[in-house]
């Protein structure tokens, strides 16, 4: 399906970035497997060396937050060719509605590389991979364990060691995901790599591809949330629909991402009531310090549970890294379970940033400097607010996470109640979009309705005043246009010598044509009728 628009921007750098961060997946993806090996041989033969160093606390709980980002930069690229490739899959199936999709819950019918399996795999392979950056280096805290008393001297206060079987683990998840999405880009057709939503209609509308979107005459004022409605005149509204009510699955993201804020504090509470009712796991701490911090100094008052400090309060759940390679392996599962609800909410929370992005786009054709004409994808989501907060959170709320649950060389895994609180508070949605050019939200059959005139910066507002009791029209145009009226109503079709089907007319007089439009929407009352709201 190639498009043949000289107007499509193709957006072949864009291409050749996402390329380029897949290359950099590969090459870490064999560096961690390498190191990994490495770290167990070191660990098991007699050399004289360890994998193991000595860095303060501090810089040991904020060295995984580098990794997750290496990690989110390289999941971003992966994420984009396989995002690309499902949009012109599902385009090939011609199922493609919007131009952003829950990538890794829309699969194709006929592309095994974006079947619900490979989708599957991938979410899998991310998990994987953010679940394993913080379990990669693994720290020993004195102080608390003085508090659990397990004491080695074998080990130097502030030693961190590299878990082998977690940097290998971690390259098996950037091998999922580059695999798939090294496969996604050999066997699928793209004719553009641009995230513009107006490219995605572009190439849609095309002659030449084989599911061509048609546009559909007398529906110049009618929004994604009029999608199902007839054609029938209609007034502009000063503020559109939200993205809940054009999206069917925003509705469904928007409830996971509020169930993460009863789901933390439920994680938060179930370990706070196993400390204070005593379990012989947990310690009971007065510290909310974003870093855990352990002092080693015992308190006194512990109101029921085991033992108390000045620290962190945590809760010891077992499988420690130094029980061997089950223990390594039992604990990243363990993690990986948790971290998944994580993951699939930021993942769906980047639908609601691209619907966002997508809607935003398409309003610029209402302003005074119209669409950008030079869009780039890469230059786009380094100038958005919520695509890099976006970038930011996914980051972040991984090392967050990391830090309400991770492995101790000598504890086992411990859960840190303070960070569980911390954890829901993340993700909002933005707000309905006003003004009187309908919304879209990436809706193609939309935008292809409003989009008469195909123009490298296109303006959208009034264009042809109506007579005889035939609507006015609005669409596009390479020059600036006046807003539409707002008590006036929009229909009918931009150029008075077609007819009402869009077949040209030829001597059909203005009274004629606006009698015959009368006819279809209004019953034949030309002369006394009223359109409705």
């Amino acid at each position: 399906m190639a498009a043949s628009n000289d107007k499509l921007n193709k957006a072949i750098g864009t291409r050749d970035c996402c390329v380029a961060g897949l290359c950099a997946a590969w090459l870490t993806r064999f560096a961690a497997v390498g190191g990994g090996f490495y770290s167990i041989y070191l660990d098991s033969a007699d050399t004289g060396r360890k994998s193991h160093f000595i860095i303060p606390h501090a810089a040991k709980e904020v060295f995984p937050l580098g990794m997750n980002i290496l990690v989110t930069f390289l999941n971003e690229s992966m994420g984009y060719i396989h995002s690309t490739t499902l949009r012109w899959s599902l385009q090939y199936d011609n199922r493609l509605t919007f131009n952003s999709n829950l990538r890794l819950l829309s699969s194709s019918a006929r592309f095994r590389s974006n079947k619900w399996y490979a989708n599957l795999a991938f979410l899998f392979s991310i998990v994987l991979s953010y679940a394993t950056t913080s379990l990669i280096f693994l720290g020993w805290n004195l102080a608390l364990s003085e508090t659990f008393e397990t004491i080695s001297d074998s080990i130097p206060p502030g030693q961190i060691r590299v878990s082998g079987v977690a940097l290998i683990f971690f390259g098996i998840g950037l091998l999922g995901q580059a695999g798939l999405a090294t496969w996604a880009l050999k066997t699928t057709q793209v004719p553009t790599w641009s995230s513009n939503p107006l490219d995605t209609v572009l190439a849609c509308t095309d002659e030449t591809n084989p599911n061509q979107r048609i546009r559909r005459t007398n529906r110049c004022m009618k929004s994604v949330h009029q999608i199902k409605e007839d054609s029938h005149p209609c007034k502009p509204k000063p503020k559109q629909g939200p993205a809940c009510t054009a999206h069917p699955e925003v509705k469904w993201v928007l409830t996971l991402l509020w169930l993460l804020v009863p789901l933390g504090g439920l994680w938060g509470g179930t370990a706070y009531t196993m400390i204070l009712r005593g379990n012989d796991h947990g310690v009971l701490g007065n510290s909310w310090t974003f870093i855990p911090t352990f002092t080693g100094t015992i308190s006194n008052d512990c109101s029921g549970a085991a033992r108390c400090t000045e620290g962190t309060s945590v809760l010891n759940v077992g499988w420690k890294a130094k029980s061997g390679m089950v223990g390594n392996i039992g604990s990243i599962f363990l993690i990986a379970f948790f971290q998944s609800v994580v993951t699939l909410a930021l993942h769906c929370a980047e639908l609601l940033v691209n619907l966002s992005r997508d809607e935003g786009i398409f309003r610029m054709a209402s302003t005074p400097k119209g669409t950008d004409p030079l869009y780039n994808s890469i230059i786009a989501a380094f100038s958005s607010g919520q695509t890099i907060t976006l970038f930011v959170f996914k980051a972040a709320v991984h090392w967050l996470f990391g830090l309400s649950i991770n492995n101790d060389f000598m504890l086992e895994v411990n859960i840190f109640y303070p960070h569980g609180r911390y954890l829901p508070y993340l993700c909002q949605p933005s707000p309905a979009p006003l003004g009187p050019l309908p919304a879209a939200f990436g809706h193609l059959q939309t935008m292809a309705d409003l989009i008469d005139d195909w123009e490298d910066r296109m303006f959208w507002g009034h264009k042809q005043d109506g007579y005889a009791g035939l609507p006015n029209y609005a669409g596009t145009s390479a020059r600036r246009l006046e807003m539409p009226r707002m008590n006036a109503f929009y229909g009918g079709v931009k150029n008075t010598r077609f007819s009402l089907s869009g077949s040209f007319v030829s001597g059909m007089s203005e009274e004629h044509l606006a009698a015959s439009y009368d006819m279809q929407y209004n019953g034949g009352m030309f002369s006394s009728y009223e359109y409705e709201y």
